[in-house]
């Protein structure tokens, strides 16, 4: 039997924009918590070709998350997807290996467990994922914000490079101290940071618009800084699921820490 490839394109998440809380200067509220959208089946989700799935092997041997390529699926059969790439080769995947995956559509990010059913190279490299029977999805709104401290690198229009320290993130946006003004409200901003989520780093540039700029209230050992806000342009898919587990991981650590 052929195999049945899904096509349709989920929602892109929204870029910025006025609801986004990391766009204005300063907003000290508690981001808002992702919410359970419970759960579905594989289907339900209408994931589309050439989505960015990410797999978390189940073991110490293997670097423990990568990105692959969603090929297509065949509902109670299998989900298939490119064989991972690392540094410019192909990673050995055995058939019985098991595997958390995740993936983002929409607003939502998902998750279920699955195996390696086939793995083969003809005729490309790919892996049939055994289909799971249910996916569990947690909501992560646009404008609901990580507390983060990540040391950043942002390029102004004109080329002028200036360090930064991210305060909050968003899939939206992110909230930027400087010790100088970077830029206009309404210029363009490339961001560049490292972030780590499980034992992956990963880098992301993203391009960027600022919201607003203004001034910190310190405290007494404090020095003056400039906070920007900015939104997020284009947001890639592989991106917004790198911020979404970044978001997601704060999340579940905070939970950890009231407890």
């Amino acid at each position: 039997m052929p195999e049945q490839h899904k096509s349709t394109a989920p929602d892109k998440p929204a870029s910025g924009g006025p609801e986004d809380p990391s766009a204005k200067a300063g907003k000290g509220e508690p981001a808002s918590a992702p919410r359970e959208s419970g759960v579905l089946s594989l289907d339900q989700i209408k994931l589309g070709i050439g989505d960015t799935i990410q797999l978390q092997f189940q073991s110490d041997v293997e670097p423990s998350r990568c990105f692959v390529t969603l090929v297509g699926y065949l509902e109670g059969q299998s989900v298939i997807v490119t064989t991972p790439i690392i540094n410019g080769s192909l990673m050995l995947v055995r058939e019985g290996q098991d595997f958390v995956v995740r993936l983002f559509s929409g607003k939502t990010a998902y998750a279920f467990t699955s195996m390696a059913k086939r793995v083969t190279n003809t005729p490309y490299p790919h892996i049939h994922l055994a289909y799971p029977k249910e996916v569990r999805g947690l909501v992560v709104r646009g404008s609901s914000r990580g507390r983060i401290n990540i040391i950043c690198h942002a390029t102004a229009e004109g080329g002028r490079g200036h360090a930064c320290v991210a305060r909050d993130i968003s899939l939206g946006g992110a909230l930027l101290a400087a010790s100088e003004k970077m830029g206009d409200v309404g210029k363009p901003l490339t961001l560049k940071f490292r972030v780590k989520i499980g034992d992956a780093e990963h880098v992301l540039v993203l391009d960027c618009t600022i919201r607003s700029v203004n001034a910190s209230r310190p405290t007494v050992d404090e020095k003056p800084t400039l906070l920007h806000g900015l939104s997020f342009e284009n947001v890639n898919s592989q991106d917004t699921l790198v911020i979404s587990a970044l978001l997601y991981q704060n999340m579940i650590s905070a939970q950890e820490v009231e407890r």
